[in-house]
Formats: C-alpha cells, sequence, structure tokens
C-alpha cells in the first residue's frame, strides 16, 4: 500500500502543477471574464476545493482552507438557495488560489494515512471505496486543468506543459 500512496502523491502533485502553471498563465484580463460562462478563477477555485474535499477522510471531516467561502465551490446556480448567485462572488486572487494550492499539497503528506484504501468512501453519494474516489477525484481535477490549459492555448497560442509526476 505505500506504493499506491506514493503513486497518488505524485499524481497529485503533477496534476497541481499543471492547474498552478495554467493559473500561472492566465492573463489578468481573462481571470474574471463575464464572457466566459464559468470565470477562469473560479473553475480553478472548483478544481481546488473539490480536490481537497475528497482527500478529506469523509464529508464530515472535511480538512479545508481557511479562506473557503460558502458556496464558491459551485460553479452553478444553487437551487436550494435561491438568493445565492455565482455572479456575484468576489474573485479570489492568484496568490490566495496558490496557497489554497499549498494548503492541499501539505495535507497529501496524511492524506493517505487516514482510512485505508479498501476503507467506503466517506462519502454518501459516492459509492465506491476510498482508492476509487482518489482516482475519482484525480480525474476531476485534470478534468478543469485541461479546460483552463485549454483557455490559455486560445488567448495565447500555447498550451500548458505536461508534468508526468510530482
Amino acid at each position: 500500500m505505500q506504493h499506491i500512496s506514493c503513486v497518488l502523491r505524485s499524481q497529485y502533485s503533477a496534476s497541481l502543477k499543471m492547474l498552478r502553471l495554467s493559473i500561472t498563465a492566465c492573463p489578468e484580463s481573462a481571470w474574471h471574464n463575464a464572457e466566459d460562462g464559468n470565470r477562469f478563477w473560479h473553475i480553478a477555485y472548483h478544481a481546488l476545493f473539490y480536490t481537497a474535499f475528497y482527500l478529506s477522510p469523509s464529508e464530515e471531516e472535511a480538512k479545508l482552507w481557511d479562506k473557503c467561502r460558502l458556496y464558491y465551490e459551485d460553479l452553478g446556480k444553487l437551487h436550494n438557495v435561491p438568493e445565492y448567485d455565482v455572479n456575484d462572488n468576489i474573485p479570489y486572487t492568484k496568490d490566495e488560489l496558490f496557497e489554497f494550492m499549498d494548503f492541499i499539497i501539505a495535507r497529501l503528506d496524511v492524506a493517505f494515512d487516514e482510512a485505508p484504501f479498501d476503507a467506503p468512501s466517506g462519502f454518501p453519494w459516492i459509492s465506491f471505496d476510498k482508492l476509487q474516489l482518489h482516482i475519482y477525484n484525480l480525474r476531476h481535477l485534470q478534468h478543469h486543468t485541461g479546460q483552463l490549459s485549454e483557455r490559455i492555448k486560445q488567448l495565447n497560442g500555447k498550451g500548458v506543459a505536461w508534468v508526468g509526476k510530482g
């Protein structure tokens, strides 16, 4: 199991490095562009939030960055909170998201020791075990990192470099 922990830690680190490269490459004009369906910063925050959330032992024991703002993890309209409007969100800065990323990287040192890989996910809506949750979480992180990398490529003509391992 130690090998699996090392592999996962390496792949989380690599994925977070690619997200960092995307954030770094984002021009200020694209950071909070109202023409985008979802703002660049908001997709990056969403990816970081759920990475941290699913690295937690469970929903009840969520280990989150202390600067998380209520509902900001959601990309769309919340039907159960009609007064929330995603367009009113105050953007996080690049430095703030780098701080969040550093928080997650520090969590990697303990996250894999908090629950065995064959334990339940810890999240009632996710029916598979912890190992599959980590793979699911990495796929989610890379999905959004890919979206942001493609935006960078459209803006600058050059995408973000691939990082194979952390």
